[in-house]
């Protein structure tokens, strides 16, 4: 089926109007550079085989075709790719080519010197470092039409899920003061541009359900001197909600065919605000095209961006309250996944996973908004698989000898969850115990850090390696991704990572803390709390981590004795705060009871 898809690729690719093209390059994301898609954009996806979030795929006419991704999915990418004729290029690995170096060393035609891209799925950034990439080895990068709107015969339609607009009681600020904050950032007249969809949901207080575990809305946005105008389907919100929005914040709706019209005929002349990583190559050349003039966003993250970031109290208090709910959910789940394999009975990943949104659907009632991402449940090997996803092909019994990675979160109308516990249920080996106890002293590390004012994550990111190194172990993923506050699971500016990124870690920002380890066909554990950088506490001129994330720790495969007593510390004082919090919430008295024993001091 894929052989079929790549020959229908390399035809379109054969017959383009404007000549040959040799190559075609097919990213993961969509026109709004989103990590997940709407099934309508799963191009990459479909045109390989391979379904994780992140990956290049490149088809040449000349009969190659390969795969880029990174170490999360090196495990998946190879096991879906198998018998495709799709060669896996695995990223961040010595001596894996860059998309331009591996074409260079294989199309040799005269025919196919040009490259395609959709210029929808490009934004300027990354047309410009491609074209650049290519051109020293002698390609031209060209933007084409769609090719999947000819050669994928039963394409999923455009989303259409309904949205609406999110209180001030869960925003802590309206929209008509967001605007106000955005254009005071940007000249007298000017008009702001935007594309990214989490940067529009945030902007307009507006959410929906257009990508899954993503509550966003497909469109674009452009915020005038007077007024903003969503380039949305109008039909997916009510009269009252379009009413409220024009109302409250000079909200215009449109459909979102017309953004390209909209450019073509009202911004000629006007000073254009736009981030470079935040239009598409195609839109960029109609805005051109008017005479606009086009000032590029100061820094490579945008206004919008740098602003959601920064969360104020409300939304902090919402992501404290998500914590508990979802804190009560996990330890409903954890006690009862301990009970049925300590009874002998052996349920599997899916049951896992299925069990544990049922617990955080009953906690948070109506509030509860579903998963912010598909639940990760890994028993053994599978654990190994950073992005793993059990099928029912693949599903495997949770016994008593290996690891049971989960991770997972919750979308509430108040704050957004992410979690990951690795669990033991048997006797752990010496090296399973060495392991684990390593990733927990780095995650302890990391969260128990203080830090000047001014400090990037990528200077953080040793804190929760060190150990892990002292062994010889190391992971590929990043350590610490920005949180979105009922939005995106991942969002930036910032992170924590080895790799340089110039955004400094500011009070109010939610951030990830997860180290890991994962040993090929036998094993993987990380785990994961979400944090809040504060000053509360620190010397003057200094910040710290607050936990966020409220469940206990496995401690079945901890060599306490390996722990400093700071480490203790942070443990023992992270597990009482757990107890305080949750405790209250817990109906019965066995849950408590249960609680306070996964809660207890270690000495």
């Amino acid at each position: 089926m894929i052989r079929n898809r790549l020959e229908k690729l390399r035809t379109w690719m054969r017959e383009q109007p404007g000549g040959e093209v040799g190559a075609f390059i097919v990213p993961s994301n969509d026109p709004h550079f989103s990590e997940y898609v709407a099934a309508h954009w799963g191009c990459r996806a479909w045109i390989s085989g391979f379904d994780g979030s992140a990956g290049t795929a490149v088809v040449t006419t000349e009969g190659r075709a390969a795969l880029w991704t990174d170490s999360r999915y090196f495990l998946q990418a190879e096991e879906q790719l198998a018998g495709t004729g799709i060669e896996l290029q695995r990223m961040g690995i010595e001596g894996t080519p860059t998309i331009a170096r591996w074409l260079a060393e294989g199309i040799v035609a005269e025919g196919g010197r040009r490259v395609g891209i959709d210029g929808r799925l490009f934004s300027r950034a990354a047309f410009e470092a491609m074209s650049g990439e290519l051109a020293e080895v002698g390609f031209e990068l060209v933007p084409t039409e769609d090719p999947f709107a000819e050669i994928w015969a039963d394409r999923p339609a455009l989303p259409h899920a309904r949205a609406f607009l999110l209180e001030e009681a869960y925003s802590g600020e309206a929209t008509a003061d967001k605007l106000r904050r955005i254009r005071s950032a940007q000249p007298t007249g000017a008009v702001r541009l935007g594309a990214v969809l989490d940067e529009i949901a945030w902007a307009l207080n507006v959410r929906g359900g257009d990508i899954a575990y993503n509550p966003v809305v497909v469109g674009y946005l452009a915020i005038e001197s007077e007024r903003a105008v969503l380039f949305v389907d109008p039909a997916k919100f009510g009269a009252e909600d379009r009413e409220r929005l024009r109302r409250e914040a000079g909200g215009e709706m449109r459909p979102y065919e017309e953004f390209a019209e909209y450019l073509r005929r009202e911004l000629g002349g006007k000073t254009v605000m736009v981030g470079s990583e935040g239009l598409d190559v195609y839109h960029w050349g109609l805005l051109s095209q008017t005479g606009a003039r086009i000032r590029k966003e100061a820094t490579p993250y945008g206004v919008i961006s740098a602003m959601k970031a920064v969360k104020n109290a409300t939304e902090i208090d919402g992501f404290r309250r998500a914590m508990e709910v979802d804190g009560v959910a996990l330890v409903r789940f954890e006690r009862w996944l301990e009970g049925v394999v300590a009874a002998g009975r052996r349920p599997t990943e899916l049951e896992a996973a299925a069990r544990l949104h049922a617990f955080r659907e009953a906690a948070g009632g109506a509030e509860f908004r579903g998963e912010s991402f598909e639940t990760i449940a890994g028993y053994g090997d599978h654990g190994a698989i950073v992005h793993y996803e059990a099928t029912p092909e693949s599903d495997r019994a949770i016994g008593t000898d290996g690891f049971l990675l989960i991770d997972s979160g919750g979308q509430y109308r108040y704050g957004t969850t992410d979690i990951t516990r690795t669990y033991h249920f048997g006797t752990p080996t010496t090296e399973q115990r060495r392991d684990y106890t390593a990733v927990l002293r780095g995650m302890i590390d990391l969260c128990a850090a203080r830090f000047p004012a001014g400090t990037r994550g990528a200077q953080l990111d040793v804190l929760a390696r060190r150990y892990l190194w002292d062994e010889g172990r190391n992971y590929l993923h990043g350590t610490g991704h920005g949180v979105g506050h009922f939005l995106c699971v991942h969002e930036g500016p910032q992170s924590i990572r080895m790799n340089e990124n110039p955004v400094v870690l500011q009070p109010g920002m939610v951030q990830s803390c997860e180290p890991g380890v994962y040993v090929a066909g036998r094993y993987g554990i990380r785990i994961e709390n979400l944090t809040l950088v504060t000053a509360e506490g620190c010397p003057e001129g200094f910040l710290r981590f607050e936990p966020l994330t409220l469940c206990p720790i496995s401690l079945a495969a901890v060599d306490v004795e390996l722990l400093t007593a700071d480490q203790r510390e942070w443990l023992n004082d992270y597990h009482a705060e757990v107890y305080a919090r949750l405790a209250p919430r817990l109906e019965a008295d066995d849950e408590r009871a249960w609680l306070r024993e996964r809660t207890r001091p270690v000495e």
